[in-house]
């Protein structure tokens, strides 16, 4: 199978094993999915054609500005308001959007959850309601657990940076993408340190939902040693695919592929 197009990051299912759909653009146009777990134990090559087309304009560039995106989209699209890394930002919940009203009354001004999640360590994160293993599965986390529920983006966001400010929640992805054992009992037992370090007023959001969701990836056998592949650096390679997780692409050689960081990229990939 030869595929071309331009890279998007994978959508995902979870179930037993997270499912894995590859979910590109011709520019902008959609493309047909493909069921990635399929291909794990094929040799894979991925040629980079040189070209990135901004995920918001189809702009062709040389490189993307960050996010896929180029300069001016980065700075002018809703998909990259200061509210999207920064959710403590947020100000739809007031009425005042910072770019697109429409689209931050659609997934900011809705409930949202601060979560805790595994991934090579216990992190706190914030996502939509709902939205929580769809995150856990792009982070690669192998098990997680919701520590409240908010009306609005901007206050799972403050809760989250209060926390961040006690707990070291950086995720390091060579470390992510080995065999990180789990412990659903120090979930737990985290909840509730978070619990008492917030303030009573913060107390109506607590969840008293402790179940932990565990997750388990499409991975053969996890690489001893690891070594990112940068398209830019490595425009033709091809190896056996081990496995996925997060979003990276695993390969027997100990490539790595992160996916979303390449988002744009035009490529021609054979599956052999």
């Amino acid at each position: 199978m030869i595929w071309k197009g331009n890279l998007r990051k994978m959508r995902t299912e979870s179930g037993s094993v997270v499912k894995y759909f590859w979910s590109g653009r011709d520019v902008l146009d959609d493309m047909p999915e493909l069921f990635a777990n399929d291909w794990i134990g094929e040799i894979i090559r991925i040629k980079y054609e040189g070209k990135v087309h901004c995920v918001v304009t189809g702009k062709e560039m040389d490189r993307a500005f960050r996010m896929g995106m180029s300069k001016d989209a980065f700075f002018n699209s809703p998909l990259s308001c200061p509210s999207i890394i920064n959710p403590e930002l947020s100000t739809i919940h007031t009425g005042v959007a910072l770019r697109d009203k429409e689209f931050e009354e659609m997934y900011h001004n809705v409930p949202h959850v601060v979560y805790i999640s595994r991934t090579d360590k216990l992190k706190v994160g914030v996502t939509g309601l709902g939205r929580q293993n769809f995150r856990w599965n792009d982070q690669g986390a192998v098990e997680g657990i919701t520590l409240c529920e908010t009306p609005y983006r901007q206050l799972a966001g403050e809760i989250e940076v209060f926390l961040k400010s006690h707990f070291n929640d950086k995720t390091f992805w060579r470390n992510m993408l080995k065999d990180v054992d789990r412990d659903p009992e120090e979930l737990v037992d985290m909840k509730e340190e978070c619990f008492e370090l917030l303030s009573p007023g913060y107390e109506p959001f607590f969840s008293d939902n402790d179940e932990v969701t565990e997750i388990n990836y499409p991975i053969n056998t996890f690489p001893s040693k690891i070594t990112s592949i940068k398209l830019e650096k490595v425009p033709f390679f091809e190896s056996r695919l081990i496995g996925v997780k997060g979003q990276y692409l695993i390969f027997e050689n100990g490539g790595v592929l992160n996916v979303r960081s390449h988002e744009g990229c035009r490529i021609t990939m054979e599956i052999v």
